[in-house]
């Protein structure tokens, strides 16, 4: 069976380059492949595709686990958050026409959304709360105020295992790229053996092949290193939406679209490896269910697997 683009692998998409390394595997171990198989690269060539498979699959995993930990961080950001504001508004009632009884809780100031600041910011409530939580005064409301040293709790456990998620994704990623590195070898490999059997690939026989037969256009030659595109913004539209614009890049194949946390060294969270490169498919991307906090977005041109030059910009989500 043909696949679409076989004739530039390194352009394909994971999932188009999975279906190639499946089809080729398959190609391989058909009599349509004789006269001329290369038997020598036969066995080489379904372990890497299997390896590459494999590796997909385990990003695929690690993403989805990590997106399930992300909204799950999401809650809990927004239940101590909400606590927070909580405090900040009945405390006053305990003294009224004096809001200064919120001054050594720390709770003069606005929640933060970025979640260091959060977390310093709760961490420095509580440890007040800690030194009078037994005076009369605050009896109305001292039950409610002790669950913010759990919702703290609960907030740090996940994000710290969002953390290693993160990591683990990132991990995935790399093995992914590196199994889909060493099958392009292969694969470029058995092409070229099969080109120096039927050089003329217009030839029928590549009708039976993964790659198919060669077309009479000349496929297009990118740059390397294409520049970055004149626009790129991200916009919080609210409920966790977030919308990002990207301009078009002459001679990139596709986009790939990160997220971190703005001024942090965490890893980058890969939101979308393929952002269409052809003017009619060019629309704002969209992504769902962003935490609260000051995102950082990073867009990357790309020639097949070749990286262009990122830019960046940042999003404040409510």
């Amino acid at each position: 069976m043909v696949i679409n683009g076989a004739r530039a692998p390194l352009a394909m998409p994971d999932d188009n380059y999975g279906r190639l390394c499946l089809e080729l595997k398959f190609f391989m171990a058909a009599a349509t492949s004789l006269p001329n198989r290369p038997e020598h690269l036969a066995a080489d060539q379904q372990a890497k595709a299997d390896a590459f498979v494999a590796a997909m699959d385990v990003m695929e995993n690690a993403q989805n686990v990590m997106r399930q930990c992300t909204k799950q961080l999401a809650d809990r950001v927004k239940a101590l958050s909400d606590k927070l504001r909580w405090m900040r508004n009945v405390l006053p009632s305990l003294t009224p026409g004096d809001d200064s009884i919120l001054i050594p809780f720390g709770l003069d100031a606005k929640v933060p959304h970025a979640y260091e600041e959060l977390k310093n910011y709760a961490d420095a409530a509580d440890a007040y709360w800690q030194t009078v939580s037994g005076e009369a005064l605050y009896d109305p409301y001292a039950d409610k105020i002790d669950e913010l040293a759990d919702l703290i709790d609960d907030f740090e456990d996940k994000r710290m295992e969002q953390v290693a998620l993160n990591n683990a994704y990132a991990a995935a990623q790399n093995a992914k790229d590196i199994a889909r590195a060493e099958h392009h070898t292969i694969e470029r490999a058995i092409f070229n053996h099969y080109v120096a059997f039927y050089p003329d690939q217009q030839d029928m026989y590549w009708d039976v092949t993964p790659w198919g037969r060669a077309t009479s256009e000349q496929t297009p030659v990118y740059p390397v290193f294409p520049e970055p595109p004149e626009t790129f913004t991200a916009e919080d539209k609210g409920g966790g939406m977030t919308e990002v614009v990207y301009g078009y890049v002459d001679g990139a194949t596709h986009g790939l679209l990160e997220r971190r946390k703005a001024g942090s060294a965490e890893p980058w969270i890969e939101v979308s490896d393929h952002l269409p490169m052809d003017k009619d498919n060019m629309l704002p991307y969209r992504e769902l269910h962003v935490p609260p906090g000051e995102w950082e977005y990073r867009f990357t041109p790309m020639n097949g697997d070749e990286h262009g030059t990122s830019v960046s910009a940042t999003v404040v989500v409510e």
